[in-house]
């Protein structure tokens, strides 16, 4: 780009002003296919699995102020602008990678693992590819920030080329470190400039949330393992879980996996989802809160084991919207 630097300004301007006005609705359309497409690969990834652990993110479009701000910053670090055989009206999104962008939160690290393995495993799939994998999580940015992202390539109906996608993958922790780290402020371009103060400050956040996520993960597995594995009828015959009278427990609250009730004296239990699958008798994985709401009074057996005390359904259960259709048709 030759000229005054206020030329240079001025046709910088112009050109993501064009861009924006021509491509803008390829960039929606590609967007709404890569939501799709995403929100599919999480329920594949979890299949079986608490849906809750990988949460689609609606996508943004950058806004075009922010977009030029980072496309003079290329150009003052030395990318050549035009970049060569692009097009014009592709030459923006050529060179600021992420216009469109998604975001895939996930509960704690092991699910970050689990999408992006998942994720290795795919072909091209209805026009989507891969194009840039890049792990900020084994090695981290100075700032401490951490994620996966992808650069995706996508086919839109009516577009000569595909429009690049950019899909973070976080946890809920590495996002929350952005907001508690003001990282806005301090990014290129920024308000702030960020210095040897708050460097070491956002450093040290990121770490301790990395260890608090590795801790998380590692919670939810045995968790999960205690929830996941019933109580053999051999380790009650032997003593180690005791079959306690047949009692009617209250729902204090429920999610996907489980649910937490109370009996008439007071004693606290859990009730799996295995054993609401079996006494809905339904097959594959069941998301507890749909059988069991909270205020609903249940008869249990009461199993007490050596990581605490469970609520096995002595009753069939039918599905919440299955029973409202019965009592509106009754």
């Amino acid at each position: 780009m030759t000229g005054t630097t206020a030329d240079q300004g001025e046709r910088l301007e112009a050109a993501v002003a064009g861009s924006y006005a021509a491509r803008r609705p390829l960039w929606y359309e590609a967007q709404r296919l890569v939501e799709a497409w995403l929100r599919a690969l999480c329920a594949e990834a979890l299949l079986g699995r608490d849906e809750a652990r990988l949460d689609v993110v609606p996508g943004r479009i950058k806004e075009q102020d922010r977009t030029t701000a980072k496309l003079r910053r290329l150009i003052d670090a030395g990318d050549p602008w035009p970049p060569p055989g692009v097009p014009r009206e592709l030459a923006v999104e050529a060179a600021v990678r992420d216009v469109v962008g998604l975001k895939v939160l996930c509960k704690s690290a092991r699910d970050q693992t689990l999408f992006d393995e998942h994720l290795a495993s795919q072909d091209r799939h209805a026009g989507i590819a891969v194009l840039l994998r890049k792990d900020y999580v084994t090695t981290p940015k100075p700032s401490g920030y951490r994620a996966l992202h992808y650069e995706l390539a996508v086919d839109v109906p009516g577009a000569d080329e595909p429009v690049i996608v950019e899909v973070q993958v976080k946890t809920r922790l590495q996002d929350a470190w952005s907001e508690l780290t003001h990282e806005d402020l301090y990014k290129p371009g920024g308000a702030l400039r960020a210095g040897e103060f708050h460097q070491s400050i956002a450093e040290t956040m990121a770490n301790l949330l990395s260890e608090v996520d590795r801790l998380a993960g590692t919670l939810a597995s045995e968790i999960e393992a205690t929830l996941e594995t019933p109580a053999p009828i051999e380790a009650a015959a032997a003593g180690q879980v005791a079959w306690q009278t047949p009692t009617t427990v209250q729902i204090v609250s429920t999610g996907p996996r489980f649910a937490l009730a109370v009996d008439e004296t007071g004693q606290r239990g859990l009730i799996r989802g295995q054993n609401v699958r079996s006494s809905a008798g339904a097959e594959g994985f069941v998301s507890v809160q749909d059988y069991l709401e909270v205020g609903m009074t249940l008869r249990v057996q009461a199993i007490e084991e050596r990581a605490g005390v469970f609520f096995v359904p002595a009753e069939s259960l039918v599905r919440l919207a299955d029973r409202d259709r019965a009592d509106e048709g009754a």
